[in-house]
């Protein structure tokens, strides 16, 4: 594995990824506030919880998208430095992209559709964090994609060119010598060359 071979655009979306992982797993993304009177005077009572705690299917499947584009996003820093292939590389640029656009409108879902009224849940320090990982993501793959040349329409496996041989051009050909003409054979003694005209002129009629 060969670190020398990220690019700027590699290292922005890795560094993002690792980002939506820590906040997927560590981080508080809400915080549930209750204001409760009692004999004693009103007191408050809340909890903070995490991306996965007590979620339905949308939110699981959004934290799913984000979960998928943060480590497409660390895969990609990975493929790259340990990849002989220059096809796969792009493959993952373009992946991560896609995935961190979908993180970053998930992030931003989870944002507005909080799990609870608006008036009892808090959003957390780690939902943001969280939404700037996945942008950077998004911008890292896609830088990466600048970089190498490609848009989305060219990420085929043959989407990056190939590097030009190393092997100098061939010599030019040498032209053939002209061919060899054999001299004619010499002339018995006494007789004419056989394409020499016979001497003086023909005979009077």
């Amino acid at each position: 594995m060969d670190l020398s071979k990220l690019r700027t655009g590699e290292l922005i979306a890795a560094i993002g990824g690792l980002v939506l992982i820590v906040c997927l797993l560590f981080l508080n993304w809400y915080g549930v506030g209750i204001s409760v009177q009692t004999p004693f005077g009103d007191s408050s009572v809340g909890a903070d919880f995490g991306a996965w705690d007590g979620q339905g299917f949308l939110g699981t499947l959004a934290n799913l998208v984000i979960l998928a584009a943060g480590v497409a996003a660390v895969g990609l820093a990975v493929v790259t430095a340990g990849s002989r292939s220059v096809a796969l590389p792009v493959a993952a640029s373009t992946l991560t992209t896609t995935l961190g656009i979908g993180a970053v409108l998930m992030v931003i879902g989870r944002m507005l559709l909080q799990p609870g009224p608006n008036g009892i849940v808090d959003l957390k320090y780690g939902i943001f964090v969280a939404l700037v990982g996945s942008v950077a993501v998004a911008y890292g793959g896609w830088q990466g994609m600048q970089e190498e040349g490609t848009t989305f329409s060219q990420a085929g496996p043959s989407a990056r060119p190939a590097p030009p041989s190393a092997t100098s051009p061939p010599a030019p050909a040498e032209p053939s010598p002209p061919p060899r003409t054999e001299p004619p054979p010499p002339a018995t003694p006494g007789e004419p060359p056989p394409s020499a005209p016979p001497p003086g002129g023909p005979p009077a009629g």
